[in-house]
Formats: structure tokens, sequence, C-alpha cells
């Protein structure tokens, strides 16, 4: 009886990711197919008391949606577009550094607002015309902007998703999930990067299209410094406020695992809120209205998602991927990335199969070993946003192929041999490291 509920487990998985594919909401088939799960083993009330119990855990809701409201204030204030003019200054006369300076404040703007299609809606209409007035090609603009703004950048704001799912599935601290994420995170990208930089210098573009028309920010106004530092202003202050550094004794006493996510997107937007005091009404609004996106479109991701973990454990497929990963030696790694990658590629969301994995593999594996967990958490997260970022159905690729007059494939063929080998690289490390008993710094 086992084997036949095993395979049609399997066969339900297989229907619900070709589902996917066809552009079925991601949510549904998340849902039903943990509905679906349960149902085999005459169990379908988990997947309700599942439902419930997530969309009311604070431990997830507040993170998330603090730093979506504080993410649309900026927006609303132009803080976002103050920051990436500020970012550009020093490389927009210098058109070597263009390429791989883009991607850098793509990347940057990316940690303060998580969402990649909100970041490349900041940064594309300063980006883009400074590299084609470069003439650097509309395509590789638009893969410079794809990639900066999906690379991974939101992996070190403590508000994502993928960051506060790792925290909550391991019970490890916030700052050592952050530090795990660092060191392999900024090699993968910076060697994305790299790799892309020197595909775009030697492997130009043949095709001649037509240059898009692009509103541009104006850049002769003068900066306004303040309004262009408050974006990173919240991930600084986690940052420097981590118990390791005792930068704060007076904090720590209150609180000793390091500020919560919320108070500190809270503490900022009411700093925002005082610098446009004729304007609080309406950005009180935009707050709360930024708390409701993120409920809508990441909450609501991470409920399904737990749902149909609820149906993977109820018929023992949690218990086969756990044990596939179970040694955290370079094939677990390789198979974490490499599953969260593909789902992403396939879905077009690096959230939901990044989460999904987090859910379902880390909480037995983090009884056994907490930081082998968080770093397995972490692998996954970044296979998941590689594969998100050379994704034809991803929002940002989607978004960005309007803005250059593109095909995804031709942003896609740009971007896709530097992610993997970034990845490649990501995974080369960490096996030497393995091998030397050494780990991450």
């Amino acid at each position: 009886m086992e084997i036949y509920i095993t395979l049609l487990s399997v066969v339900v998985l297989v229907a619900a990711v070709y589902a996917v594919v066809r552009g079925v909401d991601v949510r549904l088939v998340l849902f039903t197919a943990g509905l679906i799960l349960a149902s085999l083993v005459m169990k379908p009330l988990i997947i309700f008391d599942t439902f419930q119990r997530i969309m009311g855990d604070g431990k997830i809701i507040g993170p998330i949606c603090s730093a979506m409201g504080y993410a649309f204030v900026l927006r609303a204030t132009k803080c976002d577009r103050e920051m990436v003019r500020l970012l550009m200054r020093p490389i927009r006369h210098i058109r070597w550094m263009l390429i791989p300076g883009g991607c850098a404040v793509g990347f940057f703007t990316n940690m303060a607002i998580t969402s990649q299609t909100a970041s490349a809606a900041a940064v594309g209409p300063i980006l883009i015309p400074i590299l084609m007035a470069a003439r650097i090609h509309p395509i590789i603009a638009g893969a410079v902007l794809v990639l900066g703004c999906s690379g991974g950048g939101n992996l070190f704001n403590p508000g994502e998703p993928d960051i506060v799912t790792i925290q909550t599935a391991t019970q490890a601290q916030l700052p050592s999930v952050l530090n795990a994420a660092l060191y392999p995170e900024l090699l993968g990208f910076g060697i994305a990067v790299a790799v892309f930089t020197a595909m775009s210098f030697y492997f130009k573009p043949t095709s001649t299209i037509e240059e898009p028309e692009i509103e541009t920010e104006t850049s002769q106004s003068p900066f306004r410094y303040i309004k262009a530092l408050l974006p990173p202003l919240p991930v600084v202050a986690l940052l420097l406020c981590q118990p390791k550094f005792h930068l704060f004794p007076s904090l720590l006493e209150r609180y000793p695992d390091g500020l919560p996510v919320v108070h500190v997107m809270l503490f900022f937007t009411i700093i925002i809120l005082l610098i446009n005091f004729r304007e609080v009404s309406s950005l009180t609004k935009t707050f709360f209205e930024g708390l409701g996106y993120a409920y809508i479109h990441v909450i609501s991701l991470i409920i399904a998602a737990s749902c149909l973990i609820a149906g993977m454990e109820a018929v023992g497929l949690v218990q086969v991927v756990v044990s596939m990963v179970a040694n955290f030696d370079l094939v677990a790694k390789t198979i974490s990335g490499s599953m969260t990658w593909l789902l992403a590629l396939l879905s077009g969301s690096g959230t939901a199969p990044s989460v999904a994995f987090s859910k379902a593999v880390l909480p037995s594996l983090a009884k056994v070993n907490q930081s082998g967990a968080v770093d397995l958490g972490v692998i996954g997260a970044i296979g998941a946003t590689f594969g998100r970022t050379m994704s034809p159905v991803a929002a940002i690729v989607i978004f960005t192929t309007t803005l250059v007059k593109a095909t995804p494939y031709e942003i896609i063929k740009r971007t896709a041999p530097a992610l993997i080998a970034g990845f490649i690289a990501i995974l080369i490390v960490d096996a030497v490291l393995q091998a030397n008993g050494l780990q991450w710094p």
C-alpha cells in the first residue's frame, strides 16, 4: 500500500510542476497539491490546520510585512531613486565600470528593496539611459538590470522571506543566518558579474534593435543626501546591533538576540514620516499598503507552500528528501541548490521553492546540526535566487524586456552562463573548505 501512495504522491508533484509551468497560480497549485497528498492518507484537515496556523504566525508576518511597508514608503518619497543616483555618480563616466558597477548598484538597491521588480523599476530609468549613452547594447543593458536587481542582494535584508524562513525553520539567531549567507552569496554573485562582464565585452550582440524610449529621471537636480542614505539604514542598523559586536550594551540588555526587524523598520519609517511631515497622512497609508502587498504576494506564498509541505509530510515524502541531504556534504548541497534552482526556473518565483525547501527539510536537520541546516538553507535560497534570475517567466525579466524592447531569451542567454559559473564556484569553494576541515568566514 505504501508504495502506491508514494507513486501517486510523485505523480501529484509532477502534475503540480506542470501546472505552474502552464501558468496556473502557484498558490493555488501548492495548496491543491498539499490537499490531495494529505487526502491520500485520509488526513485532509491537517492542510486547513496548517493554513490557519501560518496565516497568523507573527515570526514570519512581522519582518516580511514591515520590510515591504518600509520599501513602499521609500518608493513614494523617491528615496530609492536618490540612492540609485548617488550610487551611479562615481561610475557613470568610467565606461569599463558601467557593467559591473551597474550590477552592483542593482544588487545594493535589492538589499533595501527586496522586491526584484520594484528594484528594477527604481534602477532602470537611471541605469539604462546611462548604459545606452555609453553605446552599450540595449540587450546588455537589460541583462545588467536583471542580474543586478535579481542576483541576491535581497538575501542580506533581514526581512527577506528566504532568510526569515531559514531562521524560523532552524531556530538559529537571525545574525547567524545573515552571516552564513554573506560570503557564499558574495562569491557567487561576484563570479557571475565577472563572467557576465567578460562575455559582454567579447561576445557582443549582433542583432540591431530599435533603441527604446525610456522616461529618465532628471540627473541635473541636486542630490538629496538624506533621502539617498535612508534605504540601506535599517539593514546597517540591524547588522551593527548584532550581539557579537557589543556596540550598544543598553540595547542588548533589552534585546539579547539583537533588535527585532519590525522595530527597526518602524523606527526608520517614522524618520521618513518626520522628514516628509507634510505628507504624513498619505505616507502612513502607503506604509500599510506595503504591509498588505507583502501579505498578498509573499505571505500567501508561504502559507500555500506550508500546506504543500504538510501534505508531503503526511505521505512521507519529506522524510525522503531529508534523507537525501542529511549528510550535509557536497552532494547534499548540490541537491539542495539544484532542486530550488529548477523549481525557480520553471515557476519564475524564487520565494516559493526556497521557502518550501526550508520549511520541509531544515527543522529536522537542525535538531542534528543547526549550523549545517542553516548552510543548506542558504544554498537552497541562492539556488532559487539564481534560478529566478534566469527564468523567462520571472516578473523582473518580463518587466525588463518591456523596458529595453528585447525578448526574455535574449536576456537570459546573457545571464544564465554567468549564474551557472557563480553557483559552481560556490560549490567548489565549499567542497575545498570542507575537505580541509574549515568553514566559511
